[in-house]
């Protein structure tokens, strides 16, 4: 296995459905599709201890991007891994979304992913980045499944961008076998925190006709999201100039029970490629209301609007 100084001239690469279809960057070195290797003794391989970020290459640039990384550094000492690194992140992104756009005609928008390893022991960290297409996410919205498996809301763990997501993964498989799109985790005193790939929140009623966007505070267990972040803190600014929906929207961040989800007026997941993703069901979960929430509704998609915007007036070349 040989990397490679420049993908010019080595296309087209990108192999049709063969879920090997790109071009990967590791440790300083380009490979073509299916060719990248990281040694049997590394440790994200060995025991899991590595963290990851996963951006969005949208029209040439890379949207939070410097929220990404400093979400990365957190992430890599609180796995003991030491930075700064060997390889600067934002300079190998800027080589490898250099190399693919100039090796391939790309989509509007493309997945990148970060993954930092302790790498093999003795020999420093080892930084890898991949590339896969966007999955579809229905217009129509998704169903989603309360998961068995609690977090727990006091570890600190919770909030690491780890690579050891079992439980996540799991979770998530057995949503997709009773037909929901993502499983909804619960912490151990039973409230609602995250999704296994996204952040959740909630349009609920309020006393007096009003009502609150509502997402669980991070000191419940769940992952502090990019996009979670970037719409809270458009939303605690002037709001001149949003939509509607929003100007009078109150906004709280505290803890969301499964009888909050069963009366609220919209459901909604986020995360950095599916940006914000309308929830039509909750399987099993009874509502006082109709049984399917509007998807989108209202609100949803007023935030949705704002997080477009977001994205354009962020976009930041690697």
């Amino acid at each position: 296995m040989n990397g490679v100084s420049s993908l010019t001239g080595a296309g087209p690469w990108k192999a049709e459905g063969d879920g090997a279809g790109w071009p990967s960057w590791i440790d300083g070195l380009l490979y073509g599709p299916g060719e990248g290797r990281v040694s049997v003794e590394d440790a994200g391989f060995q025991t899991g201890c590595a963290v990851f970020e996963t951006l969005l290459l949208k029209e040439g640039n890379i949207p939070f991007l410097a929220e990404h990384l400093e979400r990365l550094a957190e992430g890599a000492l609180g796995v003991g891994i030491p930075w700064p690194l060997p390889f600067e992140p934002r300079a190998a992104l800027a080589e490898f979304s250099a190399a693919l756009e100039r090796a391939f005609e790309l989509p509007e928008r493309l997945v990148l992913r970060v993954t930092l390893t302790r790498g093999v022991p003795g020999a420093g960290p080892s930084l890898v980045l991949t590339a896969r297409e966007v999955a579809a996410v229905p217009a129509n919205g998704v169903r989603a499944a309360l998961a068995p498996r609690a977090k727990v809301a006091a570890d600190n763990l919770e909030g690491l961008k780890s690579t050891s997501r079992l439980r996540n993964v799991l979770a998530r498989e057995a949503a997709a076998a009773q037909g929901a799109w993502e499983a909804l985790l619960c912490t151990e005193e039973g409230d609602v925190v995250e999704g296994t790939i996204s952040n959740l929140f909630a349009v609920l009623p309020l006393a007096g006709g009003e009502t609150a966007l509502v997402t669980p505070a991070l000191g419940r267990g769940c992952l502090g999201g990019i996009v979670r972040g970037r719409l809270l803190a458009a939303l605690a600014g002037g709001r001149e100039g949003l939509p509607r929906a929003l100007q009078e929207l109150a906004v709280r961040e505290q803890r969301l029970e499964p009888e909050d989800l069963a009366r609220a007026r919209e459901i909604m997941l986020t995360n950095t490629t599916g940006g914000v993703i309308p929830v039509r069901e909750i399987l099993g979960l009874w509502r006082t209301q109709a049984s399917e929430l509007p998807a989108p509704g209202g609100v949803t998609a007023a935030l949705a609007g704002l997080l477009w915007e977001l994205e354009g007036g962020s976009g930041d070349r690697a």
